[in-house]
């Protein structure tokens, strides 16, 4: 069992310290929802400075500072650990003379599944409403089903992703307000866009300095993530496909992916059969490393057949890993919306991304569904100004708004900005920087 006098020791320790510099991030967590707040992520996306962001806002709001406990147990000196220890944090705060008394302490617990059978010490330390308790974890090795499923409805998770553009930019130290789109500032928010679709937002490497340095930091997390995590966690038999399978998705951000035909093509250098490749597809995914995006149908049996469009969670795995040679400034543009999308539906729990596709062809990058009901359209394109390309992404759109009876279209780009009408309709050509960072980054189309 972990020894009491260190789990004392790091405890006092954390109280002790000051609250690091913190980027603030668009996630808030809830603090008197009743629940296990859990936040998931990706390895390195800043869950650790969220929890840290936590407590100084508790701080901030009047709680003593004795009365929030944080343990990382990333810290060598509480490891091995398991479910029983969780009674040893519990003994340690009563020993510090820190609880239990009239109002509940706060327990952060970090990386928590480095404990074994941690939902167990978890769920205990909540039963006795001694604490309010918040937890995070590597979303490879604690997927959200598997909190939902170990703490039996005591939970509430939360998804973290690396940096927005508003997140990036603060961290730069750039602000933005309603003027930067008519003023001088709006040129330097463009270049650092630019650096943002290249090299992503994972914190450490939006703050490291030289390109080579957030090169090598990328090249880490891929092998951190794909080594450590996902083919360790899964017990991945064939290393060598599931590097393959990877690569071709974060090459191939934002277009179709066919398991049967990868999988007709992988076969040849990696023989596997197609059930694998496809419990495969299904690690990369519940990973968080990569998003599948279904078709938008009424018909669940066609959601199913039709293949799915893939993006990966930061662009920047797809610059030190995938095999493009040239910017395809039009699918990483679609990948950044489609990560500031994800984000929104923390605020809108009942919102769905879909793509949509007709009988002619025609696709639409974005169908968005709260519940039954489709409130907008999102069509992405670099610059809708080069030939053929305003036929080719606004024709589909306006099919789209006829087909669901919307009036608005939207189309992000990087820095054209218009407005046309189309019959009764209107499309609005906006660029990406201005959407995402127009408050919260909400969609504004509705029915």
């Amino acid at each position: 069992m972990m020894n009491r006098e260190i789990a004392k020791q790091v405890i006092v320790e954390s109280q002790e310290s000051a609250f690091p510099d913190i980027v603030p991030r668009e996630l808030e967590l809830p603090v008197n929802s009743g629940k296990v707040v859990s936040v998931s992520g990706v390895r390195r996306s800043g869950k650790t400075f969220l929890l840290l962001a936590l407590a100084k806002r508790l701080v901030e709001s009047g709680v003593p500072r004795e009365r929030i406990v944080y343990v990382n147990f990333d810290d060598p000196r509480l490891l091995p650990a398991s479910a029983l220890d969780f009674e040893v944090l519990r003994e340690a705060c009563r020993e510090l003379s820190l609880g239990p008394g009239r109002e509940p302490m706060y327990m952060l617990l970090d990386e928590v599944q480095q404990a074994e059978d941690w939902e167990l010490g978890v769920r205990r330390l909540h039963d006795t409403r001694e604490f309010r308790v918040f937890v995070t974890g590597s979303s490879s090795r604690m997927l959200s089903r598997d909190i939902a499923t170990s703490l039996r409805g005591r939970g509430m998770n939360f998804e973290l992703l690396p940096f927005s553009p508003a997140e990036f930019l603060a961290a730069r130290g750039v602000n933005v307000d309603a003027r930067t789109a008519y003023s001088r500032r709006r040129f330097e928010v463009q270049r650092l866009m630019q650096e943002y679709f290249v090299y992503g937002g994972f914190p450490e490497v939006v703050l490291a300095g030289e390109e080579t340095l957030k090169q090598r930091i990328l090249k880490e997390y891929v092998e951190t993530m794909f080594v450590r995590d996902l083919v360790e966690r899964n017990r991945v038999r064939n290393p060598g496909a599931m590097r393959e399978l990877f690569r071709f998705l974060v090459t191939n951000v934002s277009s179709p992916f066919s398991a049967n035909a990868f999988w007709k093509w992988l076969r040849n250098a990696h023989p596997l059969t197609k059930r694998t490749l496809l419990s495969y597809v299904s690690c990369l995914e519940e990973s968080g490393l990569v998003f599948l995006v279904r078709k938008f149908s009424h018909s669940l049996k066609e959601q199913n057949l039709r293949p799915r469009k893939a993006y990966v969670v930061d662009s920047g795995l797809r610059t030190v890993y995938g095999l493009s040679f040239s910017q395809d400034r039009g699918r990483v543009l679609e990948n950044a919306v489609f990560l500031q999308l994800r984000r929104q539906r923390v605020r809108s729990p009942l919102m769905e991304l879909y793509y949509w596709q007709n009988g002619r062809g025609r696709e639409v990058d974005f169908v968005v569904t709260e519940g039954r009901r489709v409130t907008g359209l999102i069509q992405v394109s670099s610059d809708p100004r080069e030939f053929g390309v305003h036929e080719r992404e606004v024709e589909p759109l306006v099919a789209a708004m006829q087909e669901f009876r919307i009036k608005d279209g939207l189309v992000l780009t990087e820095s054209y900005q218009a407005e046309e009408r189309v019959g009764s309709g209107v499309v609005r050509f906006v660029p990406f920087w201005r959407w995402a960072l127009g408050g919260s980054g909400e969609v504004k189309v509705k029915v």
